[in-house]
């Protein structure tokens, strides 16, 4: 075995191979040193034949792509290690490594917040890229040889057996991590991931038993890397959206069960920061999961989303396997890796180097919309515990500010904004880059597809934490009552000037401005407000009864909250009782205007919403 070296890398290789310093080597005649490497290399190349069943043919396709002895060294080390996927190397480490491997992250998605997007690490990974190109290479030497197996070519004799297809396929099913070491060793060499991917999965095929000669022949035959990510990283995102859609679908099950639980409790609406008029507080949360619906339509439909997928060759023509085989029609092969094995939408048209990325694209616009959502989720959270008809349930030993013990403050609501911002401000950026391209195709669509599952994670960490916030806010009846009775009369006074209007009241307007337009209105002033107009002969008495009923019952006619301030703790028990059941006051539902019926409707969706959402994750 020969591989003729110059006198600067054989001393540089021999160094690092036999622990000796180079300037000793540098004293050692070329000729020598290269006698040494040689032996050296066969050695080394034969421990890989003899010990793990490689053929003299796989260790001459390596040696084609150029490896050297220190590659081969570090092969030999690799193929020491036990048989293990990457699941199985993380269950190995213990707690106090997991704690330790946050703390020396990079950033939040792989440190801090990383229970919350740990799925990830089989979706947005380098070693989850390189196990979907195996994948990619394998399903098409199958899917080819079956096509091309009755066929009268010398490029395959026969199509593979059951046996050995399942074989093949063993080799991404069974993913290990030294099959991803020895990758990254080839890769030293070719620069090229899909190339040293694709010479791992002939020398893989080889080890189980199939022809190293027809894997080197057929592997990536008449491919381009193209082709290879764009159904690989087509079907991570499809699993990324699928982790979206499953917090999404707990986000609005969260939404769902508020609006239910809040479905008779009232609550003073505002509009431009000003009290406006009364809803069901359920209603609020009905409203954003409706919204959130509404904005999620493309991923709701009976026929699921699905991101696009081709094989169309280096210019979206696929000009070597016509070229090849003009008179085969390769087009089912392609619809069936595409749709039936990577879970894609096939599309043969508006193709160039990679598919025109239009569902990607569409996809991003839902998680930026629906982000809007969540987003007012957050700042509404943020706004209702402000006013203080929100309150914060707090364990004990919990801080809710390091300074000021009287504070609970909403941090989580606050970093949704925050992450909210963020990940859409990337989004749209990455975007554009996956649409745009010079020509006939450039590489930068393929390193931003890598980048665009961090928006995507930091989406999902926003998402979790703002439900977290949510499970510890509930209503305080106190204040929501204290904002009924303050501004009651004000806020119904649009409801009651209708009313009156339409019993041809003149002046109904300015009647009903007088009235209500003062900082505090007592019961009595209701009262006898309306009894002036029966003796004016301006409505009848049953028109007064309503118009009275409708005023007090937004008024704290027994004096509720001046006596929940002045009680004891006991006291205030029972007059919290009694607070909540009149913030539920039936005679208050009129003027809720189509509310409950609305928040019924919206439940009903947020369910149907749910189970669409839910359908993505695997």
């Amino acid at each position: 075995m020969n591989q003729e070296l110059p006198f600067e890398e054989l001393v540089n290789q021999l160094s690092q191979h036999l622990d000796t310093p180079k300037s000793e080597l540098e004293t050692v005649e070329q000729g020598r040193l290269q006698q040494r490497y040689n032996k050296e290399l066969e050695q080394a190349t034969g421990t890989l034949i003899k010990e793990y069943n490689f053929s003299d043919g796989s260790v001459s396709f390596l040696l084609d792509k150029n490896l050297r002895l220190g590659e081969f060294t570090f092969l030999d080390e690799v193929m020491r290690i036990p048989d293990e996927g990457f699941a199985e190397r993380r269950e190995q480490k213990s707690r106090i490594e997991l704690i330790l491997d946050k703390g020396d992250s990079e950033e939040i998605t792989t440190g801090r917040y990383n229970r919350f997007v740990s799925p990830f690490k089989d979706i947005s990974s380098e070693q989850a890229l390189v196990q979907g190109r195996m994948k990619f290479g394998i399903e098409y030497v199958i899917e080819l040889v079956d096509v091309l197996g009755d066929v009268d070519t010398p490029l395959v004799e026969r199509p593979f057996t059951k046996e050995e297809k399942e074989t093949l396929r063993s080799i991404y099913k069974e993913f290990r991590t030294k099959d991803y070491l020895a990758i990254k060793i080839i890769e030293r060499r070719t620069n090229h991931d899909i190339v040293a991917a694709n010479t791992w999965i002939t020398i893989r095929a080889q080890q189980l038993g199939l022809d190293d000669n027809l894997m080197k022949k057929i592997t990536h035959f008449a491919r381009t890397s193209a082709d290879v990510n764009t159904n690989v990283t087509g079907q991570l995102y499809m699993a990324a959206i699928g982790e979206v859609t499953s917090v999404l679908a707990d986000f609005v099950s969260e939404l769902e069960e508020r609006a239910e639980k809040y479905m008779d409790a009232s609550f003073t609406a505002e509009t431009h920061g000003q009290k406006a008029q009364l809803k069901n507080f359920g209603h609020v949360y009905a409203n954003l999961a409706e919204q959130l619906k509404l904005h999620a339509k493309p991923f709701l439909q009976k026929d699921m989303f699905k991101i696009d997928g081709t094989i169309s060759g280096a210019i979206g023509t696929d000009v070597d396997m016509k070229a090849t085989f003009p008179d085969i029609d390769f087009t089912p092969m392609y619809k069936k890796i595409v749709e039936n094995i990577f879970g894609l939408n096939y599309v043969d048209k508006g193709n160039d180097q990679d598919c025109s990325n239009a569902s990607l694209a569409q996809a991003l616009d839902v998680l930026v919309n629906v982000g809007s959502v969540v987003k007012k989720t957050a700042t509404d959270v943020w706004l209702y515990a402000s006013r203080g008809i929100l309150a914060k349930l707090t364990q004990k030993g919990e801080s809710g500010s390091s300074a000021m013990p009287q504070k609970t403050n909403p941090f989580f609501a606050e970093g949704c904004e925050a992450l909210v911002s963020i990940y859409t401000s990337m989004m749209n950026p990455i975007k554009d880059a996956i649409v745009a391209y010079r020509g006939q195709g450039d590489l930068r669509r393929s390193i931003t597809k890598r980048e665009l599952f961090h928006p995507i994670m930091l989406s999902i960490i926003g998402t979790k934490r703002l439900i977290g916030e949510l499970k510890k806010y509930e209503p305080n009846f106190v204040t929501l009552e204290n904002e009924i009775y303050q501004s009651g009369p004000q806020v119904i006074s649009s409801a009651i000037n209708t009313y009156l209007k339409e019993r041809d009241v003149p002046d109904a307007y300015d009647r009903i401005k007088d009235l209500v337009m003062k900082p505090r209105v007592q019961p009595q002033e209701i009262t006898d407000y309306v009894n002036r107009m029966v003796q004016d002969k301006v409505i009848n008495e049953k028109t007064a009864a309503r118009v009275e009923d409708m005023l007090h019952s937004v008024m704290d006619t027994n004096g509720l909250i001046d006596r929940f301030y002045m009680a004891d703790p006991e006291e205030q028990e029972q007059l919290l009782e009694e607070i909540a059941a009149a913030n539920k006051n039936e005679a208050r539902t009129p003027l809720f205007g189509t509310a409950i019926e609305d928040t019924r409707v919206m439940i009903d969706n947020a369910r149907q919403t749910q189970k669409l959402l839910r359908r993505y994750k695997s």
